[in-house]
């Protein structure tokens, strides 16, 4: 897998999939934190693409905390289209406000995706 997405909206979620799909990445969707990790198990992904919004559940920046711990070497994106800005991330992190169009974040996972 190269993507997990994590989006608990569906439309978003189908919608980013998709153009990650057609920019040639194999991605895993997921609608939580909670099964995101699951479908991580041992083989984790190239990148995690995560809505900090998540519902019910883990949010989005703990899912990110506890992916990173599991796989230190994980870049991340994080998505919102309620915050502006997130401040404090690490080197490794990324986060892009919503709505933006599918070319910033192929743009954005080309400057964090490890070559």
């Amino acid at each position: 897998m190269d993507v997990l997405l994590v989006e608990d909206d569906e439309l978003i979620l189908e919608t980013l999939g998709d153009a990650l799909n057609l920019a040639g990445f194999d991605t895993v969707r997921r609608s939580s934190a909670e099964a995101a990790l699951e479908a991580m198990g041992e083989d984790p992904p190239k990148i995690v693409v995560t809505d900090i919004n998540l519902g019910a559940g883990m949010d989005g920046l703990a899912f990110g905390r506890a992916a990173h711990a599991r796989f230190p070497d994980l870049p991340i994106v994080y998505i919102s289209g309620r915050y502006g800005e997130v401040y404090g991330l690490e080197p490794y992190e990324r986060f892009i406000s919503k709505p933006f169009p599918a070319s910033v974040l192929l743009r954005t996972i080309a400057e964090i995706q490890p070559e």
